[in-house]
């Protein structure tokens, strides 16, 4: 399959916060609109030296620790009715989140939508900022911490 472009690409958010006991939000999900960029997740993982006297080779081993999912980067235009107000609130109120990064169409048949691409996984808004410059235009970024581990699914359309 060939590469694709990203303009298209959403990022949802659950409007209810995660519990234990409900395993999942039961609010809707809402588009976080007037995003210009979306970055990550930025995962990575510790690496354990177990080197030791008895290491041949002279070349230090390891094996992998803990995983951490990272985070996610966000960039839109400030907007009154924009994603910015939407994340502001998921920071406020402090609660886990479900969200979803759905990347455009990748291939097409005859018109028809074939796959697209989607990240999922559950995070807290850990940042957000305004910047309105004088010479360009009023935009905000903000960071997602993802907890877990997010999925990467090919899903099939028709």
């Amino acid at each position: 399959m060939a590469g694709f472009a990203g303009k298209g690409t959403i990022l949802t958010m659950s409007t209810a916060a995660l519990t234990s006991t409900s395993f999942g939000a039961t609010g809707a999900a809402v588009i976080v609109g007037d995003l210009t960029n979306i970055s990550g997740p930025t995962m990575s993982a510790e690496e354990i030296d177990i080197s030791s006297h008895d290491t041949s080779g002279n070349f230090r081993e390891f094996v992998v620790g803990f995983k951490d999912a990272g985070e996610i980067s966000l960039e839109g235009n400030l907007t009154a009715d924009g994603g910015a107000a939407e994340l502001v609130g998921a920071f406020k109120d402090r609660l886990n989140r479900n969200f979803h990064i759905n990347f455009p169409v990748t291939s097409t048949e005859g018109g028809v939508g074939l796959c697209y691409l989607r990240w999922e996984f559950e995070g807290i808004v850990s940042g957000v900022e305004t910047a309105t410059p004088y010479d360009d235009k009023a935009s905000f970024s903000a960071s997602v911490r993802l907890s877990g581990a997010p999925t990467l699914t090919d899903t099939t359309t028709t």
